[in-house]
C-alpha cells in the first residue's frame, strides 16, 4: 500500500508520476529520463528516513529545517511532473489521429507533435537538473550532520477499523455526568417564572458542552421551543443568528438568508417573546459576545431559560447578573469515574483490566487530572494497540511526564494530546493535519472531506478496495483515535460528519503551521501569519486581515484554497497555478465573475460553490479535464453548460438547494461513465432523452432526484426514469432517493424492474403517499434504510416490510388511521432493525413480547386523545435494546388530565426498562389550546374528542411534512 507522509502527501502521488512521465507516450529526452530516474530513487529513500525521524516525539530543529528542504523539493517535483504532463497531454489531444509509427503519416504526425512540444520538453529537463541538484544538497546535508541517528523506538502497524458503532458505543454513557446533571435540572426545571441564565464554566475537555448537549436533550421537549447554537471566539452574529432562528420559528423564516442582522434579531425575539423557550449558546468567549446575543433574547414570564458554556470566568459572570441566575462551575471526573472511563474505553467495562497493569494505570489516571478528554484521548492510543503490553504503558506514562500535574490547563492539555497525535501512522497525520483548513466548531461532512483528501492525493490504494472506501477507513480511525468527535451516526454505524474539538484543533493548526502545511489569515488561535516561501494552503477566516496580506503571498505553489469571506476578497484565481482544491462553501457576495479565470485551474479536482448565491457556471469549466467533484447544491445555478458532459473524470455532480426542482440534466450526461453520484437534478424539467442518458452510466451508485410534475401526466418522463431505473438497478445502484414538494402521483415507483439487487438505501420525500409498499420491493436483500409514504398499511404491506433481511432503519409516514387505531408489532420479522421512525398522529403502536429485538431508537407521534386508551399497554418494556425513545405528543383539543395520562403512562413504562433508555417527549399545540382545555375539563356534558380540529391535525401534518422533506432533499443526501 502507497502511503502519504508529512511530506506534503505528495510522496505516494509523486511515486506514480515519476513512474508514469517515464511511460513512451511522454517520449524524454534520454539525459531527462536519467535525471527521472535518480529523483525516484532518492526521494523513495528520503521519505523511508522520515519515516523513521516521525517517531521522535519533538524533533530537534536541524531535523525539522531539513525535513522542510525534503517537503519542498517533493512538492516542487510533482508540480514539474504535473505541468509537464499536462502540456503533453493537452498536445497530443490537438494533434492529428495517430497513423501508427511504420507508416509515413504516422511518422510526419510523430514529428509534429515533437515540434509543438520541444520547448516543453527542454524546460523539463532544466527543472530536472535544478531539481536533481538540490536532492543532491539535500542527501549530503542529512549524511554530513547525521540526523536522526539517535531515534529511539519503534512503531507497531496499526490497521485502519471502520467499526466506530462498535468503538464509540460506549461514548453516550457519559461517565459522572449524574450529579451535575441532576443539579443543573433542578435549577432548569424549578424556581421562578421569569427568564433566568446558567452559565457552565471550567477549562477545556471537561465535558461543558457534553452536559449542555445533554440537557438540551433530556428536557427540551418541556419548552415550547428551544435551540443549541455555538458561538466561537470570532463571533459571527448574522450566523448565529440564523441558526437559532432556524431551530425556533419553525417554518415562519422563509427566506432568512437574505436578511439583515437587525431583521434577525426582531424575528427572534418575536419568535420567543410569548413561548417557553430554552436557548442553550456554547463556548461564549467574551462579555461583549454575549451582550450581543443576550439583547435578542426577550424576557418573560414563562420559565423559560437561556444555559451558556464558557471556559472564562469573568465571562461566565457576565451572563449570570442576576440573583436567580448561577454559574456551575464543572469539576474534573472523580477517580472512580476516571477508571470507569478509562477502562470502558480500552476494555469494554471497568472490570476488563488485567493485573498487571492496574499500577501503571493508576499513575497514567493522576496525570490525566480527571479530565475527559484527556483520558479518553490516551485511552483511545492504547486501545488501538494490537497487544496490550506493561512496557508499552510504562513508556507512555513517561512520555506525558507531569504535564497536567503542573500545568492543569489548556498547554497541558495540549501535551498530553499532543502524544495521541505523534502515535499516528503517517497517512493519519497528514489528513488529521488537514481539517486545520476549517473554522472552530464547524460541522465537517465526511463525504466533502475524504473528496478533497482524495483530490490532494493524500489517500492510498488497497486492494479489493476503492479509493473512497481507503479514505473512509481514514476518517473512521481518526474517529476511533478520539482525534475528531463524530456526528451524525447513521443506524450503520457510519458517521456522517465530525468536528474537532477546540483544544484539540489549537494543536492540530500549531503543528500544520509548524510544517508549513497550511497559511491560516484570521483562524483562532493563531494569529495573522505572514508567510515566507511557498504557501501550500491557504484557508481566509477572517475579512479583516485578508487585505493587510493581499500581494504578500507566493499562491502559485498552493494546492487548496478555502474560503469562508466575502468573494471581493477572495485572491484572483489566476494567481494558483497547481490548484486541487477549491472549497468556497457559504462564500457570499459570489458571482460567475470571480470564475472567469478558472480555466486557469488545470489540475483541479474538487470545485465546491456551494451556499453561494450564484446562478451560472462559466463555459471555461468545460476545461477543467481532472475535475472529480463538483458541488453546486444551495445555489441559484439552474442550468449546466452543454460543455459540461466533456468531463469525463467527474465522479460527483452535486446540486439542489435554493432553485429546488429547477436545474436541468445536461444532454449527453450519458458519456460521463466515472459518475458515480448524482444529486438534485429535476427529472420533469429535463430531456426525456436526458434521463434515459441515465442509464449508461454503469458506475453510478447513487441518485437522488427531484420529482415536480403536479398533474401526474407527464407519461413520457414516467417511462424514461422508470427505464434508467431497470438499467441501474442491474449494475451499482445503491442509494436512491425522489423528493417532491406537490401532491403529483408517484405511483409508477411500483413498476421498477427489474428489482434493484444492490439497492441498500431508498428515500421517498413527498406529500403523495403510495397506496402500497412496492411489491419489488420484498425481493430486494440488501436495503438497510428505507423512508415511505404509505396511504393506508395493509398486512401484506407489513409482511414484505418485516421480512426486509438487512433493513436497520425505517422511517414509516402512514396517511390514514389504522384499524382500531392501532398497530400491532409482534415478535416476527424486522431481525436487525435498529431504529424506527413511525408517523401517524392517529395511530399508536403496540409493541408485543419479542418484538423488534434489536431496535435502540424509536421516534413516534401519537395524538393524546388516541393514545389514552391504549397508554398503559404500548409496550415499550418488550423492546429489550431499546436506548432511547423520542415522542411527540400531540395536544389539539385534548385535556390537560389526558395529556398527563400519557405523558405519566409512557415515562413509567421508560422508568422500568431495564436499560433505563432516554426518553424526550415534546408536547405540540398546547399552548394555543391550555385555557380551552382547562375549561373542557370541568364540562361533564362534553366529549373531549369533539373539539379535535381536523384542520388543525391536517396542516400540523403538512407542516411535518414539509420539514421532513426539506431534511432529506437531494442537497443533503449523505
Amino acid at each position: 500500500m502507497e502511503r502519504a507522509s508529512l511530506v506534503g502527501g505528495t510522496m505516494a502521488s509523486l511515486a506514480v508520476k515519476l513512474n508514469s512521465i517515464l511511460m513512451p507516450k511522454y517520449e524524454l529526452m534520454a539525459g531527462a529520463r536519467a535525471d527521472v530516474l535518480f529523483l525516484h530513487a532518492e526521494l523513495e529513500s528520503m521519505h523511508a528516513f522520515l519515516e523513521k525521524l516521525s517517531m521522535a516525539r519533538d524533533p530537534d530543529a536541524q531535523v525539522k529545517a531539513w525535513t522542510k528542504e525534503v517537503r519542498e523539493l517533493a512538492y516542487d517535483t510533482e508540480d514539474a511532473m504535473d505541468e509537464f504532463m499536462r502540456r503533453v497531454d493537452a498536445s497530443h489531444g490537438a494533434a492529428a489521429p495517430n497513423h501508427g509509427l511504420g507508416t509515413l503519416r504516422g511518422l510526419a504526425s510523430r514529428a509534429k507533435r515533437l515540434a509543438s512540444t520541444v520547448w516543453t520538453h527542454l524546460r523539463l529537463a532544466n527543472e530536472l537538473k535544478v531539481l536533481k541538484a538540490r536532492a543532491v544538497e539535500v542527501s549530503e546535508r542529512r549524511s554530513r550532520y547525521k540526523y536522526g541517528e539517535d531515534i529511539w523506538g519503534s512503531r507497531d502497524h496499526i490497521a485502519t477499523d471502520p467499526r466506530i458503532n462498535v468503538l464509540y458505543a460506549d461514548v453516550p454513557d457519559l461517565i459522572g455526568i449524574d450529579v451535575p446533571m441532576s443539579e443543573v435540572l433542578e435549577w432548569l426545571i424549578g424556581g421562578a417564572t421569569t427568564l433566568k441564565v446558567m452559565s457552565i464554566a471550567g477549562f477545556g475537555g471537561l465535558g461543558k458542552t457534553t452536559l449542555a448537549m445533554e440537557v438540551f436533550r433530556r428536557v427540551g421537549g418541556q419548552f415550547t421551543c428551544r435551540a443549541f447554537a455555538a458561538v466561537s471566539q470570532k463571533l459571527d452574529m448574522t450566523k448565529l443568528l440564523k441558526d437559532l432562528l432556524s431551530q425556533v420559528a419553525q417554518g415562519e423564516a422563509d427566506g432568512m438568508d437574505t436578511w439583515e442582522e437587525g431583521q434577525l434579531i426582531r424575528k427572534l425575539r418575536e419568535c420567543l417573546l410569548n413561548r417557553r423557550y430554552l436557548i442553550i449558546i456554547d463556548d461564549v468567549w467574551s462579555k461583549s459576545a454575549w451582550e450581543k446575543v443576550r439583547c435578542a433574547l426577550p424576557e418573560n414570564n414563562h420559565n423559560s431559560r437561556i444555559l451558556t458554556t464558557t471556559r472564562i470566568e469573568s465571562v461566565a459572570k457576565s451572563c449570570c447578573p442576576d440573583p436567580d441566575d448561577r454559574i456551575y462551575r464543572i469539576e474534573p471526573l472523580n477517580e472512580s469515574d476516571s477508571k470507569v472511563l478509562f477502562f470502558k474505553r480500552i476494555f469494554g467495562d471497568k472490570e476488563g483490566c488485567p493485573p498487571q497493569l492496574f499500577e501503571v494505570s493508576n499513575q497514567i489516571l493522576k496525570k490525566c487530572c480527571g479530565s475527559p478528554l484527556a483520558i479518553i484521548s490516551i485511552a483511545s492510543l492504547l486501545a488501538s494497540k494490537p497487544v496490550m503490553l506493561k512496557e508499552q504503558w510504562e513508556k507512555l506514562l513517561i512520555s506525558i511526564g507531569s504535564a497536567l500535574e503542573k500545568n492543569p490547563d489548556l498547554e497541558g492539555m495540549k501535551q498530553i494530546l499532543s502524544l495521541s497525535y505523534y502515535d499516528l501512522p503517517y497517512h493519519l497525520k497528514i489528513c488529521l493535519l488537514y481539517l486545520s483548513i476549517y473554522p472552530e466548531d464547524f460541522k465537517i461532512e465526511r463525504d466533502s472531506l475524504i473528496q478533497q483528501w482524495i483530490a490532494e492525493g493524500f489517500v492510498g490504494r488497497e486492494r479489493g478496495l476503492s479509493v473512497e472506501e481507503v479514505a473512509e477507513g481514514y476518517f473512521n480511525e481518526l474517529i476511533n483515535r478520539s482525534m475528531v468527535q463524530p456526528m451524525d451516526i447513521n443506524c450503520d454505524g457510519r458517521a456522517h460528519a465530525c468536528r474537532v474539538h477546540d483544544v484539540m484543533l489549537e494543536l492540530i493548526i500549531s503543528k500544520a503551521i509548524e510544517e508549513n502545511f497550511v497559511t491560516l489569515i484570521g483562524s483562532h488561535p493563531v494569529p495573522t501569519l505572514f508567510v515566507q516561501g511557498n504557501v501550500r494552503r491557504l484557508s481566509i477566516q477572517c475579512d479583516s486581515e485578508i487585505s493587510k496580506l493581499q500581494g504578500e503571498m507566493n499562491l502559485n505553489h498552493a494546492r487548496t484554497l478555502t474560503s469562508f469571506v466575502q468573494a471581493t476578497l477572495v485572491p484572483s484565481l489566476s494567481e494558483f497555478r497547481v490548484l486541487r482544491v477549491l472549497n468556497l462553501e457559504g462564500c457570499q457576495g459570489f458571482s460567475e465573475n470571480h470564475l472567469k479565470d478558472i480555466n486557469c485551474l488545470f489540475h483541479l479536482k474538487y470545485l465546491s460553490l456551494r451556499r453561494t448565491w450564484i446562478s451560472n457556471l462559466p463555459p471555461q469549466i468545460g476545461d477543467l479535464q481532472t475535475l472529480e467533484t463538483l458541488d453546486i447544491r444551495e445555489t441559484n445555478i439552474e442550468e449546466l453548460p452543454g460543455m459540461i458532459t466533456g468531463l469525463v473524470q467527474l465522479k460527483y455532480i452535486l446540486s439542489g438547494g435554493h432553485t429546488w426542482g429547477k436545474i436541468k440534466l445536461p444532454d449527453g450526461i450519458g458519456s460521463m461513465t466515472s459518475l458515480k453520484a448524482i444529486l438534485g437534478f429535476d427529472i420533469c424539467r429535463s430531456s426525456a432523452s436526458a434521463v434515459r442518458e441515465l442509464g449508461n452510466l454503469k458506475s453510478l451508485m447513487e441518485l437522488a432526484i427531484n420529482w415536480t410534475d403536479f398533474t401526474s401526466g407527464n407519461v413520457k418522463h414516467q417511462e424514461a426514469l422508470m427505464r434508467t431505473l431497470g438499467k441501474l438497478g442491474t449494475s451499482n445502484l445503491q442509494s436512491f432517493a425522489v423528493c417532491s414538494r406537490n401532491f403529483g402521483s408517484l405511483e409508477f415507483l411500483d413498476s421498477w424492474s427489474p428489482p434493484p439487487n444492490h439497492l441498500q438505501k431508498f428515500r421517498l420525500s413527498a406529500y403523495y403517499f403510495l397506496p402500497r409498499v412496492p411489491r419489488w420491493m420484498g425481493s430486494v436483500c440488501n436495503l438497510i434504510d428505507l423512508n415511505i409514504n404509505i396511504a393506508e398499511l395493509t398486512d401484506e404491506d407489513m409482511l414484505i416490510l418485516r421480512e426486509l433481511p438487512s433493513l436497520l432503519r425505517l422511517d414509516l409516514w402512514l396517511k390514514s388511521p389504522q384499524k382500531d387505531d392501532r398497530i400491532v408489532v409482534n415478535g416476527v420479522g424486522f431481525p436487525y432493525l435498529k431504529e424506527l421512525f413511525f408517523s401517524c398522529e392517529e395511530t399508536c403502536l403496540i409493541f408485543e413480547p419479542a418484538a423488534l429485538p434489536k431496535l435502540e431508537r424509536l421516534h413516534t407521534t401519537v395524538h393524546a386523545i388516541r393514545a389514552k386508551p391504549y397508554c398503559h399497554h404500548f409496550g415499550i418494556e418488550h423492546l429489550k435494546s431499546l436506548k432511547q425513545i423520542n415522542i411527540q405528543v400531540f395536544c389539539y383539543g385534548t385535556s390537560v388530565s389526558d395529556i398527563k395520562d400519557v405523558e405519566l403512562a409512557i415515562s413509567t413504562a421508560v422508568k422500568y426498562h431495564p436499560n433505563h433508555p432516554r426518553i424526550y417527549i415534546e408536547k405540540r399545540g398546547m399552548d394555543s389550546n391550555l385555557e380551552e382545555t382547562k375549561k373542557r375539563e370541568h364540562s361533564d356534558d362534553k366529549n373531549v374528542e369533539d373539539h379535535v380540529s381536523k384542520e388543525d391535525i391536517n396542516r400540523t401534518n403538512n407542516k411535518r411534512r414539509k420539514l421532513q422533506i426539506e431534511e432529506h432533499h437531494p442537497s443533503s443526501v449523505q
